[in-house]
């Protein structure tokens, strides 16, 4: 469909974010949204890549080649930096598998009996993928996760998460002063100087 988007997502909190950032950076301006629940029988992409880019990139590209529609989506989580690169492109399944953030949370400070916060970084991979676009982006912040909750704002683990340089969880801030220093405002960033 001409002058529509597609946006890869389920997740409400996540979507919200996306459309903030297209109006934010006024990018695809004028364009219809179009998401998955627009469609009654669409099926979920295979997500075997092994970098949150790939994930993204697999995302957008069985999108567009369902729905012939530009997409756009996005992959992210967070990597605790003495875990070796866990639970990063895992993040969402670790929690469906455990049954919670809480639990992920939970498992990681099992390991560290004696830590009050660990330094943890968000990532956030985005894939442009149409006709004639092929564009993937990336964003990161850096800070340190925390085991108990802190904070009602938000989604997934913002409320565990406190960026450096700050003392509130992502889920302790406003709104729009998350989004301005969060992962995915990095890579929507990259994104609008791209495209722009």
């Amino acid at each position: 469909m001409k002058n529509s988007i597609f946006l890869g997502t389920g997740n409400t909190g996540k979507l919200k974010e996306i459309q903030f950032y297209l109006s934010y950076f006024h990018i695809f301006q004028g364009f219809k949204t179009i998401t998955p629940s627009n469609f009654k029988h669409l099926s979920d992409p295979i997500e075997n890549g092994t970098t949150f880019e790939e994930n993204a990139k697999l995302k957008s590209k069985f999108f567009f080649e369902t729905t012939n529609i530009l997409s756009l989506s996005d992959d992210s989580g967070f990597i605790v930096n003495k875990l070796d690169g866990y639970p990063g492109i895992k993040t969402a399944r670790v929690a469906k598998d455990l049954g919670s953030e809480q639990k992920v949370i939970d498992s990681i400070f099992s390991k560290f009996a004696y830590e009050s916060c660990l330094e943890a970084t968000f990532h956030c991979a985005i894939a442009l993928i149409g006709e004639r676009e092929n564009l993937i982006c990336s964003g990161k912040v850096n800070g340190s996760i925390i085991p108990i909750p802190k904070g009602n704002k938000g989604f997934g683990y913002d409320p565990y998460f406190i960026p450096e340089n700050n003392f509130k969880t992502f889920a302790e801030m406003e709104i729009e002063e998350k989004m301005l220093i969060s992962h995915r405002f990095d890579a929507f960033k990259v994104l609008a100087n791209q495209i722009l």
